[in-house]
């Protein structure tokens, strides 16, 4: 058995480098963020999702929440609701129709230009704590045909 004792030696180092690689994917610690999405008007946005994709304070990482019947939203990394890490985020709105219509010529309660991260204008920073972002939408600008 002379392989035996190579063995012995490749396996602390396999070992050290699988606990490196696991460590690796969990650098940042998640923190809870949640608000309300509401037009100016002060009604809730009753559905829909909010997606934030994090542009400072670390590395490029997309988070989302739901938004519930009653506006409020919970982000999250992982897993629904679990928060998300430090940093400045680009924040979108997603109705979640999913006609056939393409987006920027749906019906929607809110004006397009929060359908991308481009043109949203939106931005949260998520400290360390708890995060509470209230998200004020403009209406749209196109009339419903009559």
């Amino acid at each position: 058995m002379p392989q035996l004792p190579c063995l012995r030696r490749a396996l602390p180092a396999a070992a050290v480098t699988l606990a490196a690689v696991l460590s690796g994917g969990c650098g940042d610690r998640l923190y809870p963020v949640h608000g309300t999405v509401a037009l100016e008007d002060g009604a809730p946005l009753t559905k829909g999702m909010v997606i934030c994709e994090r542009f400072e304070g670390g590395d490029p990482l997309t988070v989302q929440g739901v938004i519930q019947p009653d506006g409020t939203f919970q982000l999250g990394t992982t897993k629904p609701g679990d928060g998300a890490p430090p940093g400045r985020y680009h924040v979108l709105i997603n109705p979640m129709d999913i006609s056939d219509v393409p987006d920027d010529q749906k019906d929607l309660p809110f004006d397009a230009k929060y359908l991308s991260f481009k043109t949203s204008g939106l931005e949260i920073d998520v400290a360390r704590g708890d995060n509470d972002h209230p998200i004020r939408l403009a209406k749209s600008a196109r009339r419903k045909p009559r």
